[in-house]
């Protein structure tokens, strides 16, 4: 395998003229490399298509950098700063915490303050599964170690004495469960308790390090990189200024607090309010104002200890959502140093550009969005690229599903970036489709980090082009017919909402816009309904409920559950947003179908073979005669395309009044000639039964629907991931690019649409 040499990433997605974006890169080897802005307008390489379309575009970054290899932070984690050492238990102290650890085997930290190279400081940890507590002068390192190993995802009461005057370093598990907050219930036998100690000579030293909860300092020099992540829960960390004896040892495990003098009590549950918990804040609530802060997002919200089963949303029963899930493997932000910055310049068109970056052989293109001035449009119409769902795929580990390649029925097909993810997947962070370490679903995405599979030229790993890179096929279809238009964005459709859309006379989707917000759904059902004009070119949209973290617009997550297509399920209680109390899952289980916005939505897949569309009764009705201009109508439409050669494939949408197609719809064209491979969905059965494949089920099918909004408003929906890739077909002579001109032509002029009724 090729490592890549260099690569980068920038700081967000989206800009406009006069914003600064900057961009950060890293070299395998160190030594110069070249930048340059490109434009881009299509990046497949496919020989049966147009191929890759770039324009180099002087700016103020072009020119020569020295780059070096960057470290990542990666795994998740609380800070605590402690300046004064009120925490460094040089005269004996006593911590307790709850843990429940999901990978119980190699070393972990749970609480600390300790650098590990200097031996200094107090540290509780795991090794080889076993709870360990250690004690260190810069010299000399004191450590007991528990003689019972930890079963994993169950919960434990541990306590940590370090007794100077005794001269005794102790350490404490309980079991804690209950019937519901661990892998096991009660009825289970657990053999796990202990009590060891072990003699204590010296006196901790006090290391210039913080306090941290999933882990351990590296050493004291700055920064102070933390080693040895953790995979688990942690429920309310507490430190004592005097050591514990059986009786208060007993009481905190039953969720009672002694009377000993706090140093610290960490609730992670005290920033929970209505709209989630925002901040990355941690909150000590012991008076001595020992504040924290989350590092590369734990997932917060999460069941505590006490967690009873009863309530399954944290903001109703914070008490019992005390815990953090910790993932060693967790990244929020690379938090490279910027390499350089660009200005926008106030006469740079809106659309998609890259920084071009070069170091020998190697290239990377780092894709950004130039969006118009807030409050102008420079065109009637609009593309909105899907930037969440960018987020939700980016750096898809493909080894990790390989169970894909079964239920599609297609081998996956492999290039260097594909293998590097592999290789080296903890330098680049997870997608929402990937796991953790520990098996945990990913929930959180982040735009900061290098996103190797979203380049224009990346091929997905079934063989075909996905989200971005297809989405570059409609840019090159406008730039070819020479339609003007703007590049906006999901990030700028949250901040912005319907005003947004209403600058333009019709607002065209990506290919693939799965993932997506409340306030993104907002904005487009009152842009339909106050005249506005939408072009779905996509299936699998509007699917997952996504949010935006409020203080991190880099970051979004995702919670998986119930049903749908997906590679984790959120576990019991686990189902609402951390970010902003909502519930998780698909929009169809909150009642708002994708049928009520476009007419269609999602029912099944097929990545092996696309089909062509046949034309339905309502093609020849004299109120589409404008939009079935130019097109035979004996012909298939999309019988041919760069996706499997059709334009019906990959994902497909269809009609379904049940779930809220407006019933003055009109069927233009269904898709049939699916392969056995194209199965419905998830959602779309009650039971598991045969029969509900291409060959034999008519529900797998992609349907292209038009209907009228009010005030003169309309939507058009072509219903497949592959349409756009017969747009280019014949030299973009064809009847899919006939009939996506004939109607954006339409929806882009003043004309009125006649309403369907």
């Amino acid at each position: 395998m090729n490592r890549l040499g260099i690569r980068g990433y920038c700081d967000r997605p989206n800009v406009v003229p006069g914003d600064e974006i900057t961009f950060h890169v890293s070299c395998d080897e160190p030594g110069s490399y070249d930048a340059r802005l490109v434009r881009v307008v299509n990046g497949d390489l496919d020989p049966d298509g147009p191929g890759p379309k770039q324009t180099p575009v002087t700016s103020s970054i072009d020119g020569v950098y020295e780059g070096i290899k960057q470290r990542t932070q990666v795994g998740s984690y609380v800070e605590i700063p402690d300046p004064d050492g009120r925490l460094a238990g040089a005269d004996g102290f006593a911590l307790h915490v709850f843990v429940w650890a999901t990978s119980p085997g190699p070393r972990q930290g749970l609480v600390s303050r300790w650098s590990d190279r200097d031996t200094k400081g107090w540290v509780l940890m795991l090794e080889d599964g076993y709870l360990t507590a250690i004690v260190g002068d810069g010299q000399t390192a004191r450590s007991v170690r528990s003689d019972k190993r930890l079963f994993a995802e169950t919960w434990y009461s541990v306590v940590m004495n370090a007794d100077r005057q005794s001269g005794t370093l102790r350490l404490a598990q309980n079991v804690a469960l209950n019937s519901v907050n661990s892998r096991f219930g009660r009825v289970v036998p657990l053999d796990s308790d202990a009590s060891v100690s072990s003699a204590l000579d010296i006196k901790p030293a006090a290391p210039e390090v913080p306090v941290i909860v999933g882990g351990f300092a590296e050493a004291e020099e700055a920064p102070n990189w933390v080693i040895a992540d953790y995979n688990g829960k942690i429920d309310a960390p507490k430190c004592f200024s005097a050591t514990l004896g059986d009786a208060e040892i007993a009481q905190l495990a039953v969720g009672q607090t002694p009377d000993v003098p706090r140093l610290a009590h960490w609730d992670f549950a005290a920033g929970i309010a209505r709209n989630g918990i925002p901040s990355d804040d941690v909150i000590d609530v012991s008076g001595n104002e020992l504040h924290g802060r989350c590092v590369n997002q734990p997932d917060r919200g999460m069941t505590g200890w006490n967690w009873t089963g009863r309530e399954e949303h944290f903001i109703h029963c914070p008490e019992e959502y005390g815990a953090l899930w910790f993932h060693a493997d967790a990244i929020d932000d690379c938090r490279w140093p910027a390499a350089f910055g660009l200005t926008i310049p106030s006469d740079l068109n809106s659309g998609v550009y890259a920084v071009e970056l070069t170091k020998g052989a190697h290239v990377d293109q780092v894709p950004f969005f130039v969006t118009p001035p807030k409050g102008r449009a420079s065109a009637k119409v609009a593309v909105l690229m899907p930037t969440f769902s960018y987020l939700a795929y980016a750096n898809t580990q493909v080894l990790q599903y390989v169970p894909g390649q079964v239920i599609m029925g297609i081998f996956a097909t492999l290039n260097d970036r594909d293998l590097e993810l592999c290789e080296a997947w903890r330098e680049y962070g997870l997608s929402t489709y990937d796991s953790h370490s520990d098996g945990r679903g990913c929930q959180y995405s982040t735009w900061r980090r290098p996103i190797l599979n979203m380049r224009p030229d990346y091929r997905h790993e079934f063989g075909a082009v996905w989200q971005f890179p297809a989405d570059l096929h409609l840019i090159d279809w406008l730039e070819a017919r020479g339609t003007a238009y703007d590049v906006i964005t999901d990030h700028d459709l949250v901040e912005q909402g319907a005003a947004l859309l209403k600058r333009y006379k019709a607002v065209m989707t990506g290919t693939h816009p799965e993932y997506y917000s409340e306030a993104m759904l907002d904005a487009w059902e009152n842009y339909l309904t106050s005249g506005g004009r939408g072009m779905y070119m996509a299936a699998n949209g509007f699917y997952w409920i996504t949010t935006l973290h409020p203080q991190k617009p880099w970051l979004i997550e995702v919670r998986k559950g119930e049903s749908g297509d997906q590679a984790w399920r959120a576990r019991p209680g686990e189902l609402y947003h951390s970010t902003t109390g909502e519930r998780g899952g698909l929009w169809r289980n909150r009642a708002r179908a994708p049928q009520k916005l476009w007419g269609t939505g999602y029912t099944a897949h097929g990545l092996d073979v696309s089909a062509g569309y046949a034309q339905m009764p309502d093609a020849r009705d004299p109120r589409l005669a404008w939009m079935m201009e130019g097109i035979d109508s004996e012909a298939m439409i999309g019988d041919f395309g760069l996706i499997n050669d059709g334009a019906a494939g990959l994902e497909m949408d269809r009609v379904d009044y049940a779930l809220g197609t407006p019933p003055h719809t009109m069927l233009v064209a269904s898709s049939h000639g699916h392969s056995q491979n194209a199965m419905l969905v998830p959602e779309e059965q009650y039971f598991a039964s045969p029969g509900i494949d291409g060959t034999q089920d008519a529900r797998v099918r992609a349907d292209i629907v038009y209907f009228t909004t009010p005030n003169g408003g309309g939507v058009f929906s072509v219903s497949s991931m592959a349409w756009c890739g017969s747009l280019s077909h014949n030299g973009y002579d064809n009847n899919v690019s006939q009939l996506t001109g004939n109607v954006l032509d339409r929806f882009a002029s003043d004309e009125p649409l006649d309403e369907i009724d």
